[in-house]
Formats: structure tokens, C-alpha cells, sequence
């Protein structure tokens, strides 16, 4: 006898088992306003909470269903009882809420023999269906029989593929990163190698990146900050997860893309454990071939290997709870713990240019040569004293009046150390410091779980989650108070949550979670707390750090932008869920709340302020020159300058709360109907201290919270957000399966909460312009920078009370209102089909539309009318003067107005881990359309690629074609393999791996000369690949270089030029022809494998070696080559001559890399 012979046995006519009334359904229904379901790969998603659910029939011999029979299910692992009672009048029972792992289900009914099914694996997130055959007997007679694996999913619709605890093991995977098992998922698209998705550039199924919801342990793991997840435990603390990829159960919302569900791994009533160490060393590496075919020109060496180390140490620890004389937890409490270390040492060369020891007495008499290095003619540069256009020179080069902070600063610069590079047009050497800096990123994991079965009926689940990172970063010149990046990407999270599950009565349960998610990103900047304005001799300055100081002779000295940084995330979760088994119905009722808060204190700018040199001052007012703007520099004469008053820090603030029913009713033995409903609220952004403020766009008015306007800025979200979910599951013989589903699915408000905002009037710019031809400020480098008096948080318009056309307002980017929130509509229909050798097909048609999606449009933009007379005066206040608000610049905002499509076929063959083998594998052919493919430029592989002129709604239907995240093929394939046979050949385990897929989309652009654009230019972008690309040391011209005179592509205007004196036009106003997302970057091929070998040593005692190897064969996958294209003004026809860099691919997906580990276990 076997598992699941419902699937075996000839079905017999169909037998109506709605013993619940149609009438009492449909009120049911009406009641919750209820009509959808959902869809899946060998199980239906059921509790977010990551627990399964068991669902089973008993049947006679007769194929008849058997009432009152009485069902024991038994967690094999731990012996706990997760239900006891009998089948329904229907003959069928539902276990729901239990932990994944194997479970032994005992049967038995009066005339018939008792059954007992071993090993039935209930799997996370996933409905586990079974069937059970008694024998005609003794109920003292006993068939045992143990369940063979995979079986066909007949009462669910989603479409979900599981990764299991084989599959989590054994696939080779970089750096044991969990992360990267979501290439195996059909339908995902990303833009990392093939091995490593890109979890901020995640899409599933067509979904916009960064809506990808990642539950661990049923609480979601999305930063705030920038809307991608937290990094997942190590594969020795992850049990399985469950991507639920379309049309997910009624109890999922807040997601317009996947569900990825995440369980930890539990203890069990047998100790286990292990002790384990990786490591990677560039010794084992291929090098990359840019680095083969870059040259050493004086040695004729090629370019070494990148170090490339990475050391991995923890172990994990399993079993009961067990206190000597005191407490035995053996079928009770269990624990389960992993610690993961690890440890990537890095070097990195820093490179500057910093003056000469001469150059530092202000002897810059090399700008005074009239032959160079190499004996070649120059024009000399004449250094001129800082008096204006008229002003005489400085005798021999020599700069007089060191300004006491240059002085003091270049004290503390480091002397060259290296030649360099020779610049023969300034005579002098660039590049010529150099600094071997070895840096070593530290990153912990921990995992704590304990169960406890408290009574019969009781049973709580305890869940900690620690990571811990610290990336310190490249310290330029060797020194805290004069580097230009901040000093450590400092992250950790805790992520703690507890389950509660009661069981009522055998059909009544319910289950409670809670969960919350903290956050910590810190970044501090260069000379916090060294007492900078002493150091360096600047007497004023904004904060106690060392502003930025920028030179074209000088590498630049002190804090780049946004390297003061503190984003805190905070979420809670907690949901509920009533599980009811009525008859043939299983109802589902429940509820979630999510409140997310997102406390940010990130400047956009610089608050430490920056100070420029840019060599006009010595120069009569021609900028750029390297030795006038370290003259410049030496005398303290500042061009121009500029601080940030950055807004404090703000705590944004909006919740989530959803109320969901579902209904799986199996209709007849052949037919399941999964109906449900959702409805959803998402708030308004708020902030807690009401540092709140946009310009509406309408009428150029300031609103600030809780003054002229609501504390969510007058900015709605909709209150009557209704999901419907209807799917089917149809047996339409013994071995094949068909599933169709439909349903609606709400996004998060702007990828949840994320981005850099500056709130006009709380965040302000305090600017020092550039005063005219060759005129310094009238403050000096030692003086520093006359401090403004600090914004008045109470009155926030005062910043903005004397912004005009001559002296605008800038203003970032910001909501406008939400009228609708994100909704995308899934479909899917296909079949499962059960194939020899244990294999299973599934077939899917699947597809999305999204409607009112995020989308970045422009404010106050010049009108395309005034482009022309605005491009032609060319200046700043012609251009305020069009403005519709001249006041403010131009500026952004998001709304909802976007749209997607999604069509795939996807086929997926699957052998679960059962003896020796198995296989995932899958196969996608899909097309993805949008308008616009992210807000974010990060979180899309090759930009955002939004409409030329994202003003006007026309141009951004007209540019709806293949989003950047399109790709049309992929295949994966993993198989698992362990060897039998004599000792010396048994328990090899080999895992090769496939990946292989199209290239990502590349859009075309050009400089924009339009105003507020993002032009495109004219021309057949299908002319510019070329048949043979050509390598050229460092770069690979994939496309036709800018400068080939028969260069397919021309600008689109419009252009001017200066002729005979004249501004004169010389290509008319318009957008360019070429499409967006044009063109193609090369594909990816690429295969990995993993070989380990266990060792028995004593007992249950044994080792484990392991080499994982990927990019097998070392084949060169090449990034993306550049698609950007400057205007070059020649006569009457310009060109892109100048852009060098167009149609070069510079970077490769990694070469071949080994990773060898091994592993003590018990």
C-alpha cells in the first residue's frame, strides 16, 4: 500500500461531498466579501508564520471515504503530537500550523486494518496533501509503509517552488549565502551573476525590484532604508525556504511580488550538531581577463590576480532540553543554535595626487617650462597674483602669502611616494602617492530557536536572528581627519519573534506571531571628534569634521557626500490566524498588522561643508589649470563654497493592517476551489516630530505638517483596498494535475519608507556663488565659511522667503499624492504531470499587470514650448524665468501612474532528494514591459531608464516597451548525487550546477539638451553591436565606437554652437528616435559544482571535505558595456567624438573561483 493512492487508484464517478450547504458557503462568502484564492509547486503557501499544514483523506478499499476514523500525527523528529482526533463526515482531516519536518500519521477505523504512514514530509509554508488506504482487516493488523517523497499537489493553485534542506546543503553556493538559491526560483530575473542574484535588483515574475517580501521565521527582513532584505542566516541555520511566486493565499499582502518564507532549523529529540571552517585564497582563483590583457608596459607582465580571501568558522547545536536532575525536555522543549563567522581580508591600493615638497613653498615653477619631460614643446602657464584679470604675475612661479590653514594642511598630506603618471600638459606628476591598505570585513550570524510543547494543546515557538557586519573602508592619505569617505559600514539587526499555537478541537486551531525587526546602519565621517578647525587652522566651520576641499591640482581632501549617516529600521509584526475544518471547507480567518518605523538622519549634501579651488583666481579666470588651482589653494582664495543645514534627524512613521478570509473547498475528490479575500489599509507617511515638508506642486506652496497642513502633508492612501483571490486545482487523472488562478495584490507607499529626503525649509543649503571673473570670496581657507544663522524649525518658510529666478530654492525630490496604491493582477494556468523516475513536470502560463505603479516625474519643469528660446539664451535665470515657479528649481516627484505587463512560459522538472538523487531544474521564456523599471538607479541593473521627458504622461505611454529587468530566456539546472558502492567510492556527494540566460536590456542616452530630459538620440540602435568585439587592454568594444565615421547614431537637439561670434542652432528641438531599452548586453553562461566526501569515524561521529567550484570551465561573462553618448559641438554637425567610453564592456562576472571547506559532525 502507498501513500497518496488516490492518485493511483481508477477514479470512480464523482462523488459530491458537500455535506456544508452551497447556501451556507456562499453567505459565508458574501459576509467577507469574498471571491479568490491562490496557486502552487507541490504545496499551497498557508500560514505566513512559516509552519505547514497537513491535509489528508481516509478511504476504504472501495475508494469510498471512511467518517470517524481515528488520526494520530506524531512529529517523527521530536514526538510531539500535533493532532488527535477523527476524520470528518467528508472522511477528511487537517493538521494545520505544525513545524516543518517528517511526521507519522496513524489510522485506523473499525473493519479495516490500522495504517501507518512514515516520514511524511511536511514542508514550510506549503499544505502537505495525503491520502490514506485501509485495508480491509483487523484494526489490530498494522500496514506500515513509508511515504515515497514528492506527490502531486491536487488541493492548492499558487504556484510556489521549495528549496529543501537537501538543496540547502549540497548546491555549491558563494560564500554559503542562502541568498543565492534564489536563482533556482522560475521567473527571476536580477542583476548579479547567475550564481549570486542581486537582492536589490530582484525580480520575480515580471514584479517592479525591491517588492519582493522575505519572511524569516514570519517576519519580514526588509530594511526601511533602501527596500532590499537583511542578509539571511547561514546554510547550517536555515532549514528550507518556499518562494510563493504567484498568486499567494489570501493571509499574504503588502507585496506586489513574491513571498520568499525562510524557516530556521529546529531541535529535535537526538543531539546534533557540527563544527565547520571554509576558506577561499586567490591562489585558487583564474585571473579575470581584463587583468590577462592588461599589459605591464615596463615589464610586459600581465595584470596579477585580485586578493580574493574569505574565511568562514561556526558550528550549530540541536537536541532536547535536558537540566541533569532537574528538567527532561526529550519529547517536550527542544533548541537549536548556529554561530557563523566570517572573516574577508582585502587589500586595496589608494592612489592620490598630493603637491610636491617644492610646490608646498609655493615654488610652481614647473608650470613655467616650455619643453616637458620628454623634450617636447609646451606652453607655458603664467602663475598671476589674486588681483583680478589685470593683476601681474608671481616672479619666477614663486607664490607668495601661504595662507596659515594651507600650510597647516599640507603638514599633514603625505609627500609623493611614487613617480606617477606624467601630465606633460601642466608638467607635473599625477598619482604619484600610493598606500597598500589591508582591510577586514567582519560579519556574525547568529541563530537561536527553541520550541516547547507546553500541553497537549499548547505549543510556543521562540526565534532570534543576530547579524552583525563591520566593512571599514579605505583611509585616503592614511589619515582619520584629512580621508574622503567615512569609516566603517556598521550594521546590526536583531530580529527576535515568538509563535503561539492552540489547538481548540482537532478542526479549530488558532496560531499567534509576533515579530519585530531592528536595524542599525552607521556611518561616521572624516575628523569626527579630532577637533578638526584646530587641526587643519580653518577657524569656522559648520561641524566639528573636516569639510571637503576640492582642487584640480590637488586630490580631494575631506568628506565626500553622504558620509554622515544613522538609519534606523524598527518593524512589527504581529498576525493572527483561525483555522476552521467544516466538512469539506477549510476556513481561514485572520489579521496582521505592520508598523514600520524608519528613524534617518542622512544628509544629501554636505552639512561639513565644501570648500572649491578651482585655479581661476591665479589664472585670470580661466578654471581647470593644476598648478593655478594649487596657487589658488597655497593662498586661501576660494571660488566657491557651500554647507548644508541638514534637517534633524526624523522618525517616519505608517502601518499596515489587513484583514483576510480563505476558503480551500474541495468540491468533489477530483476538484478544489481556493477562494479568498483580502482587505488592506496602508497608510500615509507621517513623522513623529513633525520635521514634515513638501511644495505642492499644483500651486508652489510650502506645506508643512501640523501648520498649513495634516500631519501626512495632505497626502491620502485609499481605505477600501479589496483583493480578491479565486484559484482551482483539477485531478484530471491519476498523474496529472491542472491549476488555474487569479488574484489582486496591493505594493507598499514608496518602497517602504526608503530614500534620501531632504524636507524643503527643515533642510537647506547655505550657497557662496561664484562672484564673477576671477574673483575670490571675500573670506579666506583659514577664515572658513561665515556661518548662517540656523533654520528656524518652527517656522520652516523662512528658508524660503527670499528665493527668487536669480537665487532659486532647491528643492529634492518628494511624494505626491497617492490616489491609488500599487496593484498588480496575477494569472496563472497550467499543469503538473508526475513523470518516471520520480520526476515531476509542471508547465505554467503565467502572467501580471501592474497598474499605478511608483513613477519619478518632473515638477517645474521648462516648458517644451520655451525649450527653444530658453536653450538659446543659456542662462540660469532664463531658464528660472520659464519655470512655472521660478523660485524653486526644478524638481521631482513620485507618484502612481506607472504600469507593467508579464507573459512567461515556464516549465520546471523536479525530483525531490529521495535515495541518491535529485534534480531542480527550470525553464523560463518571458517578456516584461514597463514604463519605467525602478525609482531607485540602484536597485536597476542598468539604470532606471524612465521616459526622455518625464513631464509629460504622452512620452511616458509612448516609451512603454521591455523593462531593463527583461530577460527573455533562462535555464537552471541543479542535480544531486550521492555515489553507492564499495567503500571507497560510497558517499561522494556531487552537485553540478547550470545557470544560463539572455542579457539585460541597455538604453541608449545622450547628454540632455533639453532641460529636466533624459534624451536619446537619432538612428538604428541595432547597427551599433558589433559582429567581432575587439579587446583593447581594459575595455572590450562591444558596440561601435562613438568616433567611426560611419557611427549609426546622431543627436537629437537641441544643439548650438558658437559661429562667427554667434549662439547659432545647429540641431532643431525634438527627441531622439532610438527606443528605450534598445539594446542587448551580452548573456550568461555559467557552470558550478560541488564534490564532498563523508568520512564515518565513530558512532555518529563523522567528516566531511568539501570543494565547491564556480564558473567551472572559466568562461568570460562579460558585463555590460556603456550606453552613455556626450555631444560634441563641430560646425554644423555634431558628433560623439568625445564619448570614449560608449559601447566598452570593463568589468566580467567573476572567473573561476574554488572554495574549499570541511565539517565535523554528529
Amino acid at each position: 500500500m502507498k501513500v497518496d493512492q488516490v492518485v493511483r487508484r481508477p477514479f470512480h464517478p464523482a462523488k459530491r461531498v458537500m455535506r456544508a450547504s452551497l447556501a451556507g458557503t456562499a453567505l459565508a462568502l458574501a459576509a467577507c466579501s469574498t471571491l479568490p484564492g491562490s496557486f502552487s509547486n507541490g504545496g499551497s503557501a498557508y500560514a505566513q508564520n512559516t509552519n505547514a499544514t497537513i491535509r489528508g483523506q481516509v478511504l476504504d478499499p472501495s475508494g469510498a471515504l471512511v467518517p470517524s476514523a481515528t488520526i494520530l500525527i506524531v512529529n517523527q523528529d521530536t514526538g510531539v503530537t500535533v493532532f488527535s482526533g477523527q476524520s470528518d463526515s467528508s472522511g477528511t482531516f487537517v493538521a494545520p500550523q505544525v513545524i516543518p519536518g517528517p511526521y507519522r500519521i496513524t489510522v485506523s477505523a473499525p473493519g479495516l486494518k490500522q495504517s501507518v504512514t512514515e516520514n511524511l514530509i511536511a514542508t514550510v509554508a506549503q499544505v502537505t496533501s495525503v491520502n490514506v488506504n485501509l485495508e480491509l482487516g483487523q484494526t489490530t493488523e498494522t500496514v506500515t509503509v513509508q511515504s515515497k517523497g514528492q506527490e502531486l499537489d491536487r488541493s492548492t493553485s499558487d504556484i510556489s517552488t521549495l528549496i529543501s534542506p537537501a538543496e540547502v546543503q549540497n548546491i555549491p553556493l558563494q560564500g554559503r549565502a542562502v541568498e543565492n538559491l534564489l536563482a533556482f526560483i522560475p521567473g527571476v530575473a536580477h542583476g548579479g551573476a547567475g550564481d549570486t542574484p542581486n537582492t536589490s535588483q530582484l525580480s520575480i515574475n515580471g514584479s517592479r525590484t525591491l517588492n519582493t517580501e522575505v519572511l524569516l521565521n514570519g517576519v519580514s527582513t526588509i530594511i526601511a532604508s533602501t527596500g532590499s532584505p537583511l542578509s539571511l542566516p547561514s546554510s547550517d541555520g536555515v532549514d528550507s525556504f518556499r518562494a510563493i511566486t504567484t498568486n499567494a493565499p489570501a493571509e499574504y499582502g503588502r507585496t506586489s511580488g513574491a513571498v520568499i518564507s525562510v524557516n530556521t532549523i529546529s531541535g529535535t529529540n537526538t543531539y546534533h550538531g557540527n563544527l565547520y571552517f571554509l576558506a577561499k585564497n586567490e591562489a585558487f582563483d583564474a585571473n579575470t581577463y581584463f587583468h590577462k590583457e592588461t599589459i605591464n608596459a615596463t615589464t610586459g607582465a600581465i595584470t596579477p590576480r585580485s586578493r580574493d580571501r574569505f574565511f568562514q568558522a561556526g558550528g550549530s547545536f540541536g537536541g532536547p532540553v535536558r537540566i541533569p536532575h532537574l528538567y527532561n525536555g526529550r519529547d517536550k522543549t527542544f533548541f537549536f543554535v548556529n554561530f557563523d563567522r566570517t572573516i574577508q581580508p582585502s587589500s586595496t591600493l589608494v592612489t592620490a595626487t598630493v603637491p610636491t615638497a617644492a610646490q608646498r613653498t609655493g615654488n610652481l615653477s614647473n608650470a613655467l617650462a616650455t619643453t616637458d619631460a620628454n623634450g617636447n614643446k609646451r606652453t607655458p602657464q603664467t602663475i598671476y597674483q589674486p588681483n583680478g584679470t589685470a593683476s601681474l604675475p608671481f616672479t619666477n612661479g614663486q607664490v607668495t602669502g601661504i595662507d596659515p590653514a594651507a600650510a597647516k594642511i599640507l603638514a599633514l598630506l603625505p609627500l609623493p611616494n611614487t613617480i606617477g603618471t606624467y601630465d606633460p600638459a601642466n608638467n607635473r606628476y599625477t598619482s604619484n602617492w600610493t598606500s597598500l591598505q589591508n582591510l577586514t570585513q567582519h560579519t556574525n550570524k547568529i541563530v537561536v530557536r527553541v520550541d516547547e510543547a507546553v500541553t497537549p494543546k499548547d505549543r510556543l515557538s521562540f526565534n532570534v536572528y543576530r547579524y552583525t557586519t563591520q566593512q571599514p573602508q579605505q583611509v585616503t592619505y592614511n589619515s582619520k581627519l584629512l580621508n574622503t569617505t567615512w569609516d566603517c559600514t556598521c550594521n546590526n539587526a536583531w530580529l527576535p519573534s515568538v509563535d503561539y499555537t492552540r489547538t481548540f478541537t482537532p478542526t479549530l486551531v488558532m496560531d499567534l506571531n509576533m515579530g519585530f525587526f531592528r536595524n542599525v546602519v552607521l556611518r561616521n565621517p572624516p575628523g569626527t571628534g579630532l577637533g578638526a578647525a584646530s587641526l587643519l587652522g580653518i577657524a569656522s566651520l559648520p561641524l566639528d569634521q573636516t569639510p571637503e576641499l576640492t582642487n584640480p591640482g590637488i586630490s580631494n581632501i575631506g568628506a565626500d557626500t553622504n558620509t554622515n549617516q544613522i538609519n534606523i529600521t524598527n518593524t512589527f509584526t504581529p498576525f493572527g490566524t483561525v483555522t476552521k475544518t467544516f466538512g469539506p471547507h477549510t476556513f481561514r480567518i485572520g489579521g496582521s498588522l505592520r508598523k514600520n518605523e524608519f528613524n534617518s538622519y542622512n544628509p544629501a549634501s554636505s552639512p561639513e561643508g565644501s570648500i572649491a579651488f578651482d585655479g581661476s583666481i591665479t589664472n585670470h579666470g580661466a578654471s581647470g589649470n593644476a598648478n593655478t588651482g594649487i596657487a589658488d589653494f597655497l593662498l586661501g582664495k576660494i571660488k566657491t563654497g557651500s554647507y548644508e543645514q541638514p534637517q534633524p534627524e526624523t522618525g517616519r512613521r505608517n502601518y499596515n493592517y489587513g484583514l483576510f478570509f480563505q476558503d480551500d473547498w474541495r468540491v468533489t475528490t477530483r476538484l478544489t476551489l481556493n477562494l479568498g479575500i483580502r482587505y488592506e489599509y496602508e497608510s500615509p507617511l507621517v513623522i513623529a516630530n513633525n520635521i514634515y515638508s513638501r511644495i505642492d506642486p499644483a500651486t508652489g506652496t510650502l506645506l508643512v505638517a501640523g501648520q498649513n497642513a495634516s500631519r501626512s502633508l495632505n497626502i491620502g492612501t485609499p481605505k477600501a483596498d479589496l483583493s480578491p483571490r479565486i484559484g482551482l486545482a483539477y485531478s484530471l487523472d491519476s498523474k496529472t494535475v491542472i491549476r488555474a488562478a487569479f488574484g489582486t495584490f496591493y505594493s507598499t507607499i514608496f518602497q517602504n519608507l526608503g530614500g534620501q529626503l531632504a524636507y524643503p525649509g527643515f533642510d537647506n543649503t547655505i550657497s557662496y556663488n561664484n562672484l564673477g571673473t576671477a574673483v575670490a570670496q571675500p573670506f579666506s581657507l583659514s577664515q572658513g565659511l561665515p556661518l548662517a544663522a540656523p533654520a528656524n524649525l518652527s517656522n520652516p518658510g523662512l528658508a524660503l522667503a527670499n528665493a527668487s529666478a536669480a537665487n532659486p530654492y532647491t528643492v529634492a525630490i518628494s511624494f505626491n499624492n497617492q490616489q491609488h496604491m500599487s496593484l498588480v493582477q496575477q494569472w496563472n494556468l497550467g499543469f503538473q504531470r508526475q513523470l518516471p523516475l520520480a520526476l515531476t513536470l509542471e508547465v505554467n502560463y503565467v502572467g501580471n499587470h501592474g497598474l499605478h505603479l511608483p513613477y519619478v516625474a518632473g515638477e517645474n519643469q521648462v516648458p517644451l514650448a520655451a525649450v527653444p528660446a530658453v536653450t538659446l539664451a543659456n542662462t540660469s535665470l532664463a531658464t528660472q524665468n520659464s519655470l512655472q515657479f521660478p523660485q524653486f528649481k526644478s524638481f521631482s516627484t513620485t507618484n502612481n501612474i506607472g504600469g507593467s505587463n508579464y507573459n512567461a512560459l515556464q516549465i520546471t522538472v523536479h525530483r525531490e532528494f529521495n535515495k541518491r538523487l535529485a534534480v531542480i531544474s527550470n525553464y523560463s521564456y518571458a517578456k516584461a514591459e514597463d514604463d519605467a523599471s525602478s525609482i531607485y538607479n540602484f536597485s536597476a541593473p542598468n539604470g532606471t531608464a524612465n521616459s526622455q521627458y518625464p513631464v509629460d504622461n504622452g512620452a511616458r505611454i509612448k516609451d512603454f516597451t521591455v523593462s531593463n529587468i527583461d530577460v527573455k530566456h533562462i535555464l537552471n539546472i541543479g542535480v544531486i548525487y550521492t555515489t553507492p558502492g564499495p567503500w571507497w567510492l560510497r558517499n561522494f556527494h556531487i552537485s553540478p550546477v547550470f545557470f544560463g540566460h539572455t542579457g539585460l536590456p541597455i538604453n541608449i542616452t545622450q547628454s540632455n539638451e533639453i532641460p529636466g530630459a533624459s534624451q536619446r538620440p537619432n538612428g538604428n540602435p541595432q547597427l551599433l553591436k558589433l559582429a567581432n568585439p575587439v579587446a583593447n587592454g581594459a575595455a572590450l568594444q562591444y558596440f561601435d565606437s562613438a568616433t567611426d565615421p560611419n557611427f549609426p547614431l546622431t543627436a537629437s537637439g537641441p544643439v548650438y554652437n558658437t559661429i562667427n561670434g554667434v549662439r547659432t542652432q545647429i540641431v532643431a528641438t525634438g527627441f531622439g528616435n532610438v527606443g528605450r531599452d534598445s539594446n542587448r548586453a551580452p548573456g550568461e553562461v555559467d557552470f558550478d559544482a560541488s564534490i564532498s566526501k563523508d568520512f564515518k569515524l565513530y558512532k555518529r561521529l563523522g567528516f566531511q571535505f568539501r570543494v565547491d567550484a564556480f564558473n567551472v570551465i572559466n568562461h568570460t561573462n562579460f558585463g555590460a558595456p556603456s550606453g552613455s553618448l556626450s555631444v560634441t559641438e563641430v560646425g554644423t554637425a555634431p558628433t560623439f567624438a568625445t564619448s570614449s567610453g560608449f559601447g566598452k564592456i570593463t568589468s566580467t562576472q567573476p572567473n573561476r573561483t574554488l572554495q574549499l571547506s570541511s565539517r565535523l559532525y554528529f
